[in-house]
């Protein structure tokens, strides 16, 4: 009995180890793509078709060309191929074979049963004949330090062209010398003529007042006598 029981477990781990990486394994998926050339991309010469070509049940996958953007038609690239690839390249695409002109390009992967998937990528411009495009460099302005120069007027019509003379700045000196400051003049008191002080005697006034008064009436009555004596004649 114990025998029995040991044979079973043996078998047991036995089991658990063959099928075990087989239940681990993720399941496949599909992957199906190109990645380069893009669309509406211009090619030349040898172009190679990077992408994926994997399915569950892979038989083999291949890559065909038509002319258009919807071609009716499908030519091989190359050949079939019985490996899955994964993000390298799927097969090299002679362009020299084919005139310039728009292609279309077509990834199809074959299962086992006969099934199949497929990506397409359209608008690929073949262009072996035409020169290839090259960018334009635009030139680059380097800053400088230097202060532009104005613009010089241009010569009057008929004019020679004579340097014109450059102005010279001169320094005018006075010739003789310059006269002293004279001082303001102060108003004050009178001052004494001759050194000797205006003495002013009130005494004096009524004098000359008398003597005026003296001889107003003396002229006064010198007149009175002359008109009398011209009256009586």
């Amino acid at each position: 009995m114990r025998r029995t029981a040991l044979l079973v477990m043996i078998a047991t781990v036995v089991s658990l180890g063959v099928f075990s990486p087989a239940l681990a394994a993720p399941l496949s998926q599909s992957q199906v793509q190109i990645t380069s050339p893009e669309i509406n991309q211009e090619v030349r010469g040898v172009v190679p078709i990077i992408g994926s070509a994997s399915v569950p049940g892979f038989q083999y996958y291949k890559v065909e060309y038509g002319n258009g953007p919807s071609p009716d038609n499908w030519a091989l690239v190359d050949r079939m191929f019985d490996a899955p690839v994964i993000n390298n390249q799927l097969v090299a695409w002679n362009t020299n074979a084919v005139p310039d002109g728009l292609y279309s390009l077509r990834l199809r992967a074959v299962k086992q049963d006969g099934n199949y998937e497929e990506f397409s990528v359209r608008g690929i411009v073949v262009a072996n004949t035409q020169p290839t495009q090259t960018p334009t460099v635009t030139p680059t302005e380097t800053p400088t330090d230097a202060t532009p120069t104005p613009p010089t007027a241009p010569p009057e019509p008929g004019a020679p062209d004579e340097p014109r003379p450059t102005p010279t700045e001169a320094e005018i000196v006075p010739g003789g010398q310059l006269a002293a400051a004279t001082p303001t003049p102060t108003i004050g008191a009178p001052a004494e003529e001759n050194g000797m002080p205006l003495n002013l005697d009130p005494e004096g006034w009524s004098q000359a007042f008398v003597y005026g008064a003296l001889a107003m009436g003396a002229a006064i009555a010198v007149l009175g006598i002359v008109f009398g004596v011209r009256r009586l004649l």
